[in-house]
């Protein structure tokens, strides 16, 4: 059973109507096996997607917590196609008790990127920010170009960042602009019982099968 670890710094902010999430997590593993975990996502999520909830999105469902399940999306069908730098996902999203929309299409551009790896040793994940991000030795760039009613604008970024021999740091940030109709549920509370809480839960289920991933 993957636990929630209490290892992250997780900041969020509403500017401009937009939703800014930054997660960081250190892992006790080489930035070479949060490499590995980071191509064994990709893997999964376009050959069976489905198994992604047995580890990268464990515990991320429908939960006992109501507040929890305010704003939900259930997965449906996705594509990735490195070559074109293109991915999508299709969902339906609930709002428990009031609607649900159904066969929504999110899809934009998908960079990644690699660089060799450079130790930064006297690393603080505490004061990790997005502007000062140090080197990375991989990047996954999210674009979202199209997703009918439910976001007027979208992005995002992960890094593997390498610390030492033995040690790494994945950081990811999230921006997200509802459409004006889905704005109207989605207050910061909302957002952050049912958005922040799955982005940390994410990062942390990285962070484990990184460190167990010979065991």
């Amino acid at each position: 059973m993957i636990l929630l670890l209490l290892l992250s710094v997780l900041t969020t902010t509403y500017t401009n109507k937009t939703y800014s999430t930054v997660c960081a997590v250190e892992v006790n593993a080489p930035a070479e096996i949060a490499d590995t975990i980071i191509a064994h996502f990709i893997y999964d999520f376009q050959t069976n997607p489905d198994v992604l909830f047995d580890w990268a999105f464990y515990g991320v469902g429908t939960q006992e917590d109501g507040e929890k399940n305010a704003f939900l999306l259930e997965y449906k069908k996705t594509q990735y196609i490195p070559d074109d730098n293109y991915g999508s996902v299709l969902v339906d999203v609930v709002i428990p008790g009031f609607t649900r929309i159904k066969n929504i299409k999110i899809e934009g551009k998908v960079i990644d990127e690699h660089r060799p790896i450079k130790f930064n040793n006297t690393l603080m994940v505490s004061s990790l920010t997005m502007k000062n991000i140090p080197d990375w030795s991989r990047h996954i760039d999210i674009n979202v170009e199209y997703s009918g009613r439910l976001l007027e604008k979208g992005y995002g970024n992960l890094y593997i960042i390498p610390v030492d021999e033995t040690h790494s740091v994945f950081l990811m940030d999230i921006n997200l602009k509802y459409g004006w109709f889905f704005n109207l549920f989605i207050t910061m509370k909302v957002y952050k019982n049912s958005v922040e809480w799955r982005v940390k839960k994410y990062m942390n289920n990285l962070k484990f099968v990184a460190e167990n991933w010979y065991e």
